[in-house]
């Protein structure tokens, strides 16, 4: 029987009333319960039990923030040598933050966590929250796929690849840059070859010292992670320089971390008092991330008299504007210099970007 650990931390799928608003843990539990498929903590059917568990106190999405990352992902380490997978059960609107914060914040993770939710509450009928917890549990047990992702509508989405997509389909997320590592009908269709690989025994959790050196190096980036802030900056006509200025410096806690949603391939006005704002963000040792509005591609400020590669950003590739956001906050928080983030920015860690390939090689 393989045992899979669920966290509720509000969301939609717990919701209820009017206007929405998270029902407590045990509530849920019980809702839960009451479903077919999920009675007496097991899906009907399959090898699969679950343990539902849950905060003291539940939250919309859009009331978290890196703290709430730190927790959950602390609270996964407390219970990981114990189950064979994970589910975290959160709100749509920052799941995509969060599940790419817990691919960063996780490394070595040698099983499946699973962030999922719904558009609909699981006490309102019909609605698409039965079918994504029932989804996602039964991944997350029987699935060898070690990496962080989010299931959605059938479809299992790498978690720092996905992007809210829609307010009112069942569609909620796609991955615009990387195709889907599992698909759910009659049956499960896993796409090996995109699956990350099992970690290596050097770093993997399955390790007990790898396991407790990160439960203990977590606790501290919690409390670094106190001590700086990270914004996100979206280019628009006419935007003024003293508008981001105001933005980024003398600000408490102080700006560490910048993610520039950009034009197209990564451009922006090329107005010298523009760059200068930027360049003397980044000569503070302000890492500039120049992130595209697009939803599909991938940055390339160079490729234009206007890309802001001159003002000392780095290219975020095809990373979403929500995987570099955690990435900062996650980098940052290891106490690590700006040069050293700044390289580890533009490097695949969590196949949050895909790595362009040399043509001399081929």
């Amino acid at each position: 029987m393989f045992k899979v650990y669920v966290l509720y931390t509000g969301g939609t799928i717990g919701s209820a009333g009017t206007p929405l608003a998270p029902v407590s843990g045990p509530d849920f539990q019980a809702l839960a319960g009451s479903m077919p498929g999920l009675a007496d903590g097991r899906v009907t059917g399959q090898p699969v039990s679950y343990r539902m568990d849950w905060f003291e106190r539940t939250l919309d999405s859009s009331d978290m923030g890196p703290p709430d990352w730190f927790a959950i992902a602390g609270r996964l380490l407390e219970h990981y040598a114990d189950y064979d997978g994970f589910v975290v059960l959160h709100g749509t609107d920052t799941m995509g933050y969060t599940a790419s914060a817990l691919s960063f914040l996780l490394p070595g993770l040698s099983k499946p966590v699973i962030v999922t939710g719904s558009q609909v509450p699981l006490s309102v009928t019909p609605n698409d929250a039965l079918a994504n917890l029932t989804g996602a549990i039964l991944l997350a047990g029987t699935q060898a796929i070690p990496e962080c992702c989010v299931y959605f509508d059938s479809r299992l989405m790498r978690g720092n690849r996905a992007v809210k997509v829609s307010t009112n389909q069942f569609a909620a997320f796609a991955s615009p840059n990387l195709p889907n590592l599992a698909t759910v009908g009659i049956g499960v269709t896993v796409n090996r070859a995109l699956v990350r690989p099992a970690p290596d025994p050097s770093v993997s959790l399955s390790v007990p010292a790898n396991l407790q050196a990160l439960r203990a190096r977590l606790a501290e980036q919690a409390r670094a992670a106190e001590g700086f802030s990270v914004v996100l900056l979206t280019l628009y006509p006419g935007i003024r320089p003293g508008t981001v200025e105001a933005m980024l410096a003398g600000t408490q806690p102080p700006v560490a971390g910048v993610v520039i949603q950009a034009y197209g391939a990564g451009n922006g006005p090329s107005g010298a008092d523009f760059l200068e704002v930027l360049s003397r963000a980044d000569a503070r040792g302000i890492v500039l991330m120049d992130n595209t509005q697009a939803l599909t591609g991938a940055v390339d400020s160079g490729a234009y008299a206007t890309g802001l590669a001159r003002a000392g950003t780095v290219g975020a590739q095809d990373m979403t504007p929500a995987a570099s956001f955690a990435k900062l906050v996650a980098l940052f928080s290891r106490g690590l210099a700006p040069e050293e983030v700044k390289r580890l920015m533009g490097t695949d860690l969590a196949g949050e970007l895909t790595v362009p390939v040399d043509p001399l090689l081929l």
